[in-house]
């Protein structure tokens, strides 16, 4: 029987030096990036990450503690502080991107607001004005499992009673893998 394996080559016989040179460059690079991504990993470049987002307008001043980098289904901040001087008149009325609550699996609400509205894009919810100058909300929620890896814009803002925004605070949160 003859032979075959001598005509069964899966490589050639000779490679040119370009060749060769462009494929040890390649895997050098891939090599780099590796290490590079590990590295940022373990100084925690890649993990969960908050941020705060302030806003002043119509006398009204607005901080959003939000998630900036987040995972599904870890615990991500939504702390909103609203302050007036001198007090507020009447319901405080804070509006939140739509796209930023269905990013989210709520527990609950600290307080719990009065009321809630729900428009195209945005959720307004009513608080009860509180004694004194600030207006603290405690939202207490975790990225929604199964979202997939995104980087988007939100808003969070103060409107008044005929819906017209007084300090808006925007923010983005990435949701990685």
């Amino acid at each position: 029987m003859p032979d075959v394996s001598q005509h069964l080559a899966t490589l050639p016989s000779t490679r040119d030096a370009v060749a060769a040179r462009r494929g040890r460059n390649l895997r050098r690079v891939g090599i780099v990036a590796l290490i590079a991504l590990v590295l940022a990993a373990l100084a925690g470049a890649l993990g969960p990450r908050a941020a705060t987002t302030t806003a002043s307008g119509g006398g009204y001043e607005l901080s959003v503690r939000h998630g900036q980098i987040t995972r599904p289904g870890l615990p991500v901040p939504l702390e909103i502080t609203v302050e007036r001087t001198g007090g507020f008149d009447g319901p405080v009325t804070v509006s939140v991107s739509r796209g930023l609550l269905d990013r989210l699996d709520f527990n609950n609400w600290s307080p719990n607001a009065d009321g809630e509205s729900v428009g195209p894009d945005r959720v307004e919810y009513e608080f009860t004005p509180p004694r004194g100058d600030e207006l603290h909300v405690l939202l207490d929620a975790r990225t929604a499992p199964g979202q997939l890896p995104s980087l988007r814009r939100y808003a969070v803002a103060v409107v008044d009673s005929g819906g017209a925004v007084l300090a808006e605070a925007t923010f983005r949160m990435a949701v990685l893998p």
